[in-house]
């Protein structure tokens, strides 16, 4: 028999067990739905991922930390602190953190542009005239963090008198709307902390308003919080830590290179000095490793549906090769050949694993399509999808459960193929 009048005939063959058939589909359906959902959910994934860190990272800058000392067993010696350095005087912050030493060293490592230490300065509120006072957490602005605005903007650096507020703060701080913000000016009020100062003493700083930014799906930071340029947080943190303890103490800095292909040569100098620097592609990299591993828990529940019902299709063959042996004895008297009947039933095997792969993928994809705008929605992402159907894994799905179907139906297809035609005639 040709190819094609044996796949239909296996066709025809199904159609005349429809329930069963039906059946047997559904249940690899299962498996071909749950993980054509994880092909989507991964690259939807990684789809996201690379907007985030594209939208709060930039290739020429690294950030650095101080690498935490090696800990060593048992007693360790006692160093008096009075004798120490500088570098290491403080108890408080003795290798975690980063200080003006460090900040020099990391400045004089070939194809290091400059180096921002993070400030993040402590003051006691913002207010302005005729309102009340809120707590004012203070970040610095990055033009490299893609913000979300809903009245300004800022995409350049700030001036050293100029704020981004969040749509919060506008509210409570008794602005008509955000673009009547704009323009207009607030007052942070800092206090000097130093263990000097008989009595607190406290300053003013004025600023005007640039933007008013919204929660994104994006950012990772300035989500509530007052963003400043470097230069005005870092006055601040100059006039509120000055004299304390912790002056000169920063637990990271942002270090920007000259070339994005130097980054990773930059990364592994400072690595050599004692200091951990990471990338934007090693941030990419972390996320999508965590995003690997939930595609690949769903990828195991998935392939469990498939194993279940790989006995289903061995169930299914047999008991239409039982019903079937009178069928199957005529065919092979009238001069059918016996591959030509193993082949007929690994075809219909074949089909079976095409249905439930058409429709698991089908539904996937119906599904995936009404829960994305929800998705979106209720995590704040915009026009980006968390799931991401691509053909060519659907089409790889359906054809790799075609594949486990055949596979499934080797058996009853040989035991169909050894019949011997006149025992099958007599069968009732």
């Amino acid at each position: 028999m040709k190819m094609r009048d044996t796949i239909q005939r296996a066709g025809r063959s199904l159609r005349q067990a429809k329930a069963r058939t039906l059946l047997t589909s559904l249940a690899i359906g299962v498996g071909a739905f749950t993980i054509t959902l994880s092909f989507a959910a991964g690259a939807g994934g990684r789809a996201y991922t690379d907007a985030i860190v594209s939208a709060n990272t930039d290739v020429n800058e690294l950030s650095v930390t101080k690498a935490p000392e090696q800990q060593q067993e048992g007693p360790q010696k006692y160093t008096d602190i009075s004798s120490a350095g500088a570098a290491s005087a403080n108890p408080f912050f003795p290798a975690s953190f980063l200080n003006n030493n460090d900040i020099t060293r990391i400045v004089a490592v070939k194809n290091v542009e400059s180096v921002a230490p993070n400030y993040s300065p402590s003051v006691k509120y913002i207010t302005r005239t005729g309102q009340d006072k809120y707590v004012a957490p203070i970040s610095t602005f990055s033009p490299s963090v893609k913000l979300k605005y809903v009245a300004g903007g800022a995409n350049s650096n700030l001036s050293t008198d100029e704020i981004v507020l969040t749509q919060e703060y506008v509210k409570a701080l008794g602005f008509a709307s955000d673009q009547a913000a704009i323009g207009k000016t607030v007052d942070i009020v800092a206090e000097r902390l130093s263990s000097f100062a008989t009595s607190p003493e406290m300053e003013t700083f004025t600023y005007k308003v640039k933007a008013v930014s919204d929660k994104s799906g994006l950012a990772l930071r300035a989500q509530s919080t007052l963003l400043l340029s470097n230069e005005a947080a870092k006055n601040l943190y100059d006039y509120v830590s000055k004299d304390t303890r912790d002056y000169g103490n920063f637990a990271l800095a942002s270090v920007r290179v000259n070339d994005p292909d130097a980054a990773e040569t930059v990364k592994t100098e400072l690595a050599r000095m004692g200091y951990e620097a990471q990338t934007a592609k090693d941030v990419l990299g972390t996320l999508n490793t965590f995003i690997n591993v939930l595609q690949g828990i769903l990828l195991g529940f998935g392939a469990l549906a498939v194993l279940t019902s790989i006995f289903g299709i061995i169930n299914t063959q047999y008991i239409s090769v039982l019903e079937r042996t009178q069928q199957i004895g005529l065919m092979k008297a009238l001069g059918m050949r016996q591959r030509d009947v193993g082949r007929l039933f690994r075809y219909e095997a074949a089909w079976v694993g095409f249905l439930g792969g058409v429709i698991g993928s089908g539904m996937a994809v119906i599904a995936g399509v009404i829960a994305n705008p929800f998705i979106s929605e209720a995590l704040s992402l915009g026009d980006i999808n968390l799931l991401i159907f691509s053909p060519i894994a659907a089409a790889g799905v359906i054809i790799g459960l075609m594949i486990v179907s055949v596979a499934a139906g080797m058996l009853p297809a040989r035991k169909a193929a050894k019949l011997d035609p006149i025992e099958a005639l007599r069968t009732e």
